[in-house]
């Protein structure tokens, strides 16, 4: 018994001395481990500053390879003898910090004669400072360049194809001439940042933010730009054929004469934009803000605008033809000379517009339409095709009236100064003492008319032989072209 005893000692003894050599040799194994972990590290940042600091812009851009290796190295801790077993491991990247900021400093000072047009291609600089960076004309193409801070760095003429911008700060960067094509740029901050002349033909631009970006002659044909920020935007000049817009905010953007030809600006924020003489031919505006904006000959032709408002906007001498406008708000809209043929004004709100020269030939309304009395009238004698005749009195003020048939029309005391009559047919109409001053008489027939007392001063177009076709001018008051006054 007393040997049993003594031998299950000395065995467990011998257990716990083999135990212990066995921990102490694991723990000197993950110990030497560890020192080579870090002497590696420090090899190759001792390689990697070696390359950088060489002064040629070949040592920099081979350096520059090894910068995303070299500072993701991973080292683990230092194992503590007593509890490295059951502690879990951790580990640090030694060389990050020391890169990192080495990258920001260098770039930031960088000699044209080494960084610019430097080869860049494909590096991995996720999350890093680049602010005031020299990379002109540089190879970033398909680079990882995820929330970078690219702000006020030089990146003119640089190769961005298929880089990475995903979330990047480019605030007051230069990008001039850059080229984007199949680049990521989702929530990227570009705000005041220079991008003319740049190629972003077909780049994903969802919620970006373009405040007081400069866009002049940039090419965004079919750029998807989904709730972007625009706002203040300088857009003159960029080729947007195409370009999906939906719920963007472009308020005051400058869009003078850009081509916006079958572009989506579906609820897009166009307030206060200026968009005189811009190309929306097919564009669907469905839904937009365009709430006082200026589209002053701006050319509309098929565009999709229902729903749109355009309150207080000013659509002077603008190609509304064949536009969809229906329960689109029009209030107060400046629509003076504005080209309504064959658009859709159903359920629309024209209430208190400018229709002044307007065309309304074919211009389709229903009885949800808001039109004042005034254009109602002119709608219905363009449309119903002399159908209308009892005009005593009438304000027919600056109407658009080319081609109508009024024949035998009772026009007494009617006031049509300022009115388009050229070619309508007017023949046998009693226009008694009613004021044609200022009015566009070219081609009118005027046979048979009664113009007795009528107000012809400054009329445009009357000629002698459509005068002496009238059955009476007596009292009235002509041009001085037609009295021997020049």
């Amino acid at each position: 018994m007393t040997l049993s005893v003594k031998a299950l000692t000395l065995s467990l003894l011998l257990c716990l001395v083999v135990l212990s050599a066995v921990y102490t040799g694991t723990y000197a194994f993950l110990l030497a481990r560890h020192e080579r972990a870090v002497q590696h590290a420090a090899l190759q940042k001792v390689m990697f500053f070696s390359l950088v600091g060489a002064g040629n812009t070949g040592a920099l851009e081979t350096g520059m390879q090894m910068f995303d290796r070299v500072r993701r190295l991973e080292v683990q801790a230092a194992p503590r003898f007593m509890d490295f077993l059951w502690q879990a491991p951790e580990t640090a990247t030694p060389n990050a910090r020391i890169l990192e900021d080495w990258v920001g400093r260098f770039f930031a000072s960088c000699e044209a004669a080494v960084c610019q047009g430097l080869s860049l291609r494909g590096l991995n600089l996720q999350g890093i400072s680049l602010r005031g960076a020299r990379l002109a004309q540089a190879d970033l193409s398909s680079s990882d360049l995820q929330e970078v801070d690219l702000s006020e760095a030089d990146l003119s003429e640089a190769d961005l194809r298929g880089a990475n911008l995903a979330g990047a700060r480019l605030v007051g960067t230069r990008l001039r001439y850059a080229n984007f094509l199949d680049a990521q740029l989702t929530q990227a901050d570009l705000e005041n940042a220079n991008l003319s002349d740049a190629e972003l033909h077909g780049v994903h631009l969802g919620h970006v933010n373009l405040q007081w970006t400069k866009l002049n002659r940039t090419n965004l044909t079919g750029a998807y730009l989904a709730g972007a920020n625009l706002y203040g935007a300088d857009l003159r000049g960029a080729k947007l054929e195409g370009i999906k817009l939906p719920a963007a905010v472009l308020v005051g953007v400058d869009l003078i004469g850009a081509g916006l030809i079958e572009a989506d600006l579906q609820e897009a924020d166009l307030e206060e934009a200026d968009l005189i003489e811009a190309k929306l031919r097919g564009a669907n505006l469905a839904g937009a803000n365009l709430k006082a904006t200026n589209l002053h000959k701006a050319h509309l032709f098929q565009t999709n605008l229902t729903q749109a408002t355009l309150t207080g906007a000013d659509l002077f001498q603008t190609n509304l033809v064949g536009a969809s406008l229906a329960g689109a708000d029009l209030s107060k809209a400046e629509l003076k000379q504005t080209d309504f043929s064959g658009a859709n004004l159903r359920g629309a709100n024209l209430s208190g517009a400018n229709l002044a020269g307007a065309e309304l030939s074919g211009a389709e309304i229903d009885e949800h339409t808001q039109l004042d009395e005034k254009w109602r009238l002119v709608w219905d004698i363009v449309n119903e095709k002399g159908k209308v005749t009892h005009l005593v009195g009438a304000n027919l003020r600056d109407a658009a009236l080319a081609g109508v048939t009024l024949e035998g029309a009772d026009l007494k005391g009617a006031d049509l100064s300022g009115a388009i009559l050229r070619y309508a047919i007017l023949t046998d109409a009693d226009m008694t003492g009613s004021l044609l001053q200022r009015a566009d008489l070219h081609e009118a027939d005027l046979a048979g008319a009664n113009l007795a007392g009528a107000d012809l001063s400054e009329v445009q177009g009357l000629t002698r032989e459509q005068l002496e076709s009238a059955k009476t001018y007596r009292a009235a008051r002509l041009p001085d072209y037609l009295n021997g006054r020049e």
